[in-house]
């Protein structure tokens, strides 16, 4: 027997972990669910479009963030991995922004059907 070969008696502790993922992955897939209704029923909500629009960007972030965290298993790297792959988000963030502002700026003298003036 080599030294690296394993007992059959630790066989079962090898598993246990398995356990936890899954029971980590349904509480996710319903996290996951809620917010999803969640955002269902923000889009019917007859309020503010700029208001439902923040709520549905902050509602998408926050579910890529647990599929990233949990589905991805960014949550059990180390955090140098873990910054190197949320550090993109808020540069995409100044990125929209940025082209926003400057679509704005571009059609200030055209007229939009959602700008009442």
């Amino acid at each position: 027997m080599t030294e690296h070969a394993v007992p059959h008696h630790a066989a079962p502790e090898s598993h246990a972990p398995h356990a936890d993922h899954r029971r980590d992955y349904f509480r996710i897939f319903w996290v996951l669910l809620v917010l999803t209704i969640v955002e269902v029923g923000v889009s019917y909500l007859k309020i503010d479009k700029r208001i439902i629009s923040a709520v549905m960007i902050a509602l998408a972030l926050s579910k890529a963030a647990f599929v990233g965290l949990y589905y991805m298993h960014l949550k059990y790297e180390k955090r140098s991995l873990l910054w190197l792959a949320f550090l993109p988000l808020p540069l995409a963030g100044f990125y929209a922004v940025f082209l926003m502002l400057d679509a704005f700026s571009l059609l200030r003298g055209v007229p939009v059907p959602w700008a009442h003036h």
